[in-house]
Order: C-alpha cells, then sequence, then structure tokens
C-alpha cells in the first residue's frame, strides 16, 4: 500500500510539473495528439546549412549542468575554453550543480518561471519536457550534416513529433563484467563482439555452472536497482517486443515476446541464479561482485574505475546477450536542450551545435572518458587515456542501443512507466511472491493508465 501511494504521488507530481511547464512556455504552437503525446518516432527533416547560424546581438547563454566526477569537470572546462575562444560574440554563464541535487533544483527555478537557456539533461527524463513542449525547436538550425552523422537511437532521443528539440551529446552504457579467475575455473565462453554475445539459454546454463563451481549463492546480478529498473529493458527489446505501440497509445508490454523477457527473469529467481535485489531498493549489485559474492554482473561503463579499484585486475567486461543475433543495451548517457522561450534562440543553438559537434564531442569523451554518440567516431574510435580495450568493447555496444527502447524511453509519461516497472518487478525479484504472468498483467493495467491520463 505505501509504495502504490508514493507512485499515485509521484505520477501526480510529475503531471503537476508537466502543468507548470506548459504555463510557463510561450509561443505554442498547437496541441498533441495522443500519439504524439506519448512517443515521437517520426523522422527528423530540415533544412539547415552549416554556418548559416548568427547569434543574437549582445547574447548572453545561461548554461545549467552537473558534473559528475573530477574528469566530467575537466572535460566541460576543456570545451568551455574553445567556446569562448571560437564564439567570443557570445556570453557563456556556465553553473555547475552538484549531480544528486541537480534535477530538484532546476525543477525548482522552473516552477518559478527562471529558466537557463541551455540545460543538460537524463535522455529518460526528456519526456515531460516533450509533452509540455516548451523544448526549442533546433531543426532547421543544425545542419543536416551534424544530424545525419547521430546514431538512430540517441536521435530519436531528442526527436519530438518529428522535430529536433535537442541534441544527444553523449553516453554510457552497459555490459557484461566478469570475474577471471571464477570464469577460468568453469571454462566459461566470452563473447568476441556484439554478435557473439551468449543466448539465453547460455546465460542460464554458465549461470547454473558458476554458481555451483564457485559455491555461490547467485550467480549474477544487474544495476537495474535503486529505481532504474529501465536498465533490464534491453532484454525486452533484444527479443523483439517493446514497451509502447508505435504509435505511443497502447502498452504492449504484455505482447509474447516482451512476456518472455520478464519469464527469463523469473526462472533466473526460481533457481536463485539471479540475486534478490529489488528494483526499488539501494544499489548493492557491485558491491556484491567486487566481493566475490557474484561471478558477473550487468553494470556500467562508468564503472570501470571502481571495479579496478576493488577488484584490481581479477575482472574483465563483454557484450550483452543477445537473442538470433539481436542484442541492444542500456540508453545511458545525456542530452543538451533549450527552453523555447529564451531569449537568444540563435545563440543557444549555436552553442548546442558547438558542444555536440563532431570534434567536440570527441574532445569531450576522451577527457572525461564517455562515449560518443556519432556514427562516425564509433567508426574511428576514440583516444582513452584509460580502459582503452574496455572503452573499445563499450563503443561497439552503444552502436546497438535500440531505435524503439530510444523512443519508447523519452516518451512522456516514461517517469511514469518506470516506477511501475520498478514497484511491480519487486514482487518476482525480491521474494519471488509475483510470477512473470501476475507481473506483466499489473505492469500492463497500471501502465496504460498513466497515459491514458
Amino acid at each position: 500500500m505505501k509504495k502504490r501511494i508514493i507512485k499515485q504521488m509521484a505520477g501526480f507530481t510529475i503531471i503537476l510539473f508537466c502543468a507548470l511547464l506548459s504555463a510557463c512556455a510561450s509561443g505554442k504552437t498547437g496541441s498533441q495528439t495522443d500519439s504524439e503525446k506519448n512517443t515521437g518516432t517520426s523522422q527528423v527533416t530540415g533544412t539547415a546549412e552549416s554556418g548559416k547560424l548568427t547569434a543574437e546581438e549582445g547574447a548572453v547563454v545561461k548554461f545549467l549542468y552537473w558534473e559528475g566526477s573530477p574528469s566530467d569537470a575537466a572535460a566541460w572546462e576543456l570545451i568551455f575554453d574553445k567556446f569562448k575562444k571560437d564564439h567570443p560574440e557570445i556570453t557563456l554563464q556556465a553553473e555547475a550543480y552538484p549531480s544528486n541535487t541537480y534535477v530538484s533544483q532546476l525543477d525548482t527555478m522552473i516552477a518559478g518561471d527562471n529558466w537557463p537557456d541551455v540545460m543538460r539533461y537524463t535522455y529518460q527524463r526528456l519526456g515531460k519536457f516533450k509533452e509540455a513542449d516548451v523544448m526549442l525547436d533546433l531543426t532547421d538550425m543544425i545542419n543536416t550534416e551534424s544530424t545525419d552523422d547521430l546514431l538512430p537511437a540517441y536521435k530519436q532521443a531528442v526527436t519530438s513529433n518529428g522535430r529536433l528539440v535537442g541534441m544527444p551529446h553523449h553516453t554510457d552504457t552497459i555490459g557484461l563484467f566478469y570475474n577471471k579467475e571464477m570464469f577460468k575455473k568453469s571454462n566459461i565462453r566470452i563473447p568476441q563482439n556484439a554478435a557473439d554475445g551468449w543466448t539465453w539459454d547460455e546465460l542460464k546454463e554458465y549461470a547454473k555452472k558458476l554458481k555451483e563451481d564457485n559455491n555461490l549463492e547467485y550467480a549474477f546480478g544487474g544495476i537495474w536497482e535503486k529505481n532504474s529498473g529501465y536498465r533490464y529493458l534491453p532484454f525486452v527489446y533484444m527479443n523483439g517486443g517493446a514497451v509502447l505501440s508505435d504509435d505511443g497509445t497502447q502498452i504492449t508490454i504484455d505482447s509474447p515476446k516482451a512476456s518472455e523477457a520478464f519469464k527469463l527473469y523469473e526462472d533466473l529467481r526460481k533457481d536463485d541464479l539471479i540475486i534478490n535485489t529489488g528494483f526499488t531498493q539501494d544499489a548493492q549489485n557491485n558491491m556484491m561482485f567486487v566481493a566475490k559474492k557474484l561471478a558477473f554482473v550487468f553494470a556500467g561503463s562508468w564503472h570501470l574505475s571502481y571495479m579496478q579499484e576493488n577488484m584490481p585486475d581479477n575482472w574483465g567486461v563483454t557484450y550483452m546477450p543477445q537473442v538470433g543475433g539481436k542484442t541492444t543495451s542500456d540508453m545511458g548517457g545525456n542530452g543538451l536542450f533549450a527552453y523555447k522561450g529564451t531569449k537568444y534562440p540563435k545563440a543557444s543553438a549555436i552553442f548546442i551545435d558547438y558542444i555536440t559537434n563532431k570534434e567536440n564531442m570527441k574532445a569531450f569523451c576522451e577527457e572525461g572518458n564517455f562515449l560518443p554518440v556519432r556514427k562516425s567516431l564509433i567508426s574511428e574510435g576514440l583516444n582513452y587515456k584509460s580502459f582503452t580495450d574496455e572503452m573499445k568493447t563499450f563503443t561497439s555496444i552503444v552502436a546497438t542501443v535500440d531505435e524503439k527502447m530510444a523512443a519508447d524511453e523519452t516518451s512522456t509519461r516514461f517517469q511514469q512507466l518506470n516506477a511501475i516497472l520498478n514497484e511491480q518487478m519487486d514482487y518476482l525479484a525480491i521474494d519471488k511472491s509475483a510470477t512473470a504472468e501476475k507481473a506483466v498483467k499489473a505492469m500492463k493495467e497500471e501502465m496504460q493508465a498513466a497515459i491514458d491520463e
């Protein structure tokens, strides 16, 4: 009951916030249809040409962002210095906030109609801004040569109603971290490329063998804890399932293909192959892995330093599982967008275009140890200062991120859908009190009600 009340309050807060966003927005061009409200799977078409945009006279761009690590801060400092040198006609006011309070502080500012011109935001949280129609349309401001180079999933993430309303800046993603000693002892096959990932049957077979050979209570876990259930969704999409219909009006999480991904989880829990961490519980699976309580863990590219510090040279990273040759992984990272009511739309677009262009994306990612979202950079590769081989693996994984998953995870009500996913999966993950069938049925009903509101 407590979880349900909290979830309902969270849903109400998101709806209220979207109403406040709409009230703050200026220059709205029309109402959205049901399908436009929930998803953005249209193709972007524009006419922008490189070098044609000129900033407004006396332009001042206020940019809000957060710094998640020293390398993150160094990357921003590098790019800001370059921008100020190359664009002296624009005054940049960059304000960094703590990563753990950034969202709440920005929301408070927006509620008071005190918008920055440009802001950094996680992809999965963009839906509320799309719904409120407060994102500056960049379609005719960013040249098509630049947008054509974006990975389809990440271009889709910043698309709304067929218009470009932001630019992807970088990403991070999930791979399979494994204990070298345990894998050697059990003679486990290590995939050599994305198409070579384990099948689901192999996942179960290897997990069982690792558990038995190493006398483990559980074989593995994943970082879909701490209300990050969306990080399990790649298993749905690699199997051909989806959370939403193509037009965004129907929940399809109960389709046969989607349901099979949750049945997989049920099977893994039935035999105690996967740890009993709840989706709403605090993160613990990486700690269990470095403590040698788990043989492998699905974890992020941003955890490389943590693994090396806590498990020196006894870990490796490899590719995600696959179904019939199709694989995908988590869409991490952040994009940039501008407020449509900004006094300086051209200067804001110039700033976003500059920060996300090929040269500066490369520089930012290499300095901050992030992953690029441009096809050309994926193909050419980056020169990382550390974890060179591991970052090469993650770069290959990024290229597999599913475009439909990106559309669904950046749809207008996705934060509510994710909250429902987290709650219902707890019953399956923690104490096996729900079957996959029961969990999926509850998710379907509650999610449909959320997008119909």
